[in-house]
């Protein structure tokens, strides 16, 4: 029988099978992600194909135009290390919209996404810590660099949930490599899981903000 993605906050997530639907909820907005450090302006995406990872480089980010038109809340930058396809996929297809999306949402939209990055970040850090019980050796991977455009806090906890998803994804070859798991398809049910949750951040991003009431839940519509 297939696995089924769970959704759920325990930190043994990865390796359930109970099934759920994570919708955003309503609650009080909390600031989140780390501080983010203005840097020197950069014309463009960098990446560095020398790296090694195999992974194809990123010759420019969709949505580009998208968010030159806004006006940022901050132009501050950061620079993304990656390793994954899912990350090198999520930043070059959804990032920039999701950043233009968060830069222009207002009132219970921003509490929608704050929610939805909140929850999402929580379970990455829970999922990390169970893989990490396993004290698998630690191996040295190679990693591609980008710098992204943080258009405001929320663009930032976003930021975070892709570096989280990384570690995840690392920690998890490592464990799978020592044969730490107790099934074969551990690493494969909990890569699935996180990124259902990232995935779920950009569902969050489509609407409009008439779309949600004050509390952060969808209107019928």
């Amino acid at each position: 029988m297939a696995a089924v993605l769970d959704t759920s906050s325990d930190p043994e997530a990865p390796l359930s099978s109970q099934d759920g639907t994570l919708s955003p909820a309503a609650g009080t907005s909390t600031a989140l992600g780390a501080a983010i450090t203005p840097l020197q302006a950069v014309p463009s995406p960098v990446v560095d194909s020398s790296s090694g990872t195999g992974l194809k480089p990123i010759a420019r980010l969709t949505s580009d135009s998208r968010i030159a038109k806004i006006i940022p809340e901050s132009d501050a930058r950061t620079v993304l290390r990656y390793s994954s396809q899912f990350a090198r996929d999520f930043i070059r297809s959804d990032y920039n919209f999701c950043a233009a999306k968060m830069a222009v949402a207002r009132k219970g939209k921003v509490r929608a996404l704050d929610t939805a990055l909140r929850e999402t970040s929580e379970w990455l850090s829970k999922a990390i810590a169970w893989v990490e019980k396993h004290n698998a050796r630690e191996l040295r991977m190679e990693y591609e660099e980008i710098e992204l455009l943080i258009t405001r806090p929320l663009a930032g906890s976003l930021v975070r949930c892709l570096t989280q998803y990384d570690r995840l994804w690392v920690r998890t070859l490592e464990a799978q490599l020592a044969r730490k798991f107790s099934t074969d398809d551990a690493r494969e049910i909990a890569l699935a899981n996180a990124e259902k949750r990232i995935r779920h951040i950009r569902h969050v991003c489509v609407p409009d903000n008439d779309q949600y009431a004050a509390d952060g839940s969808r209107l019928d519509g």
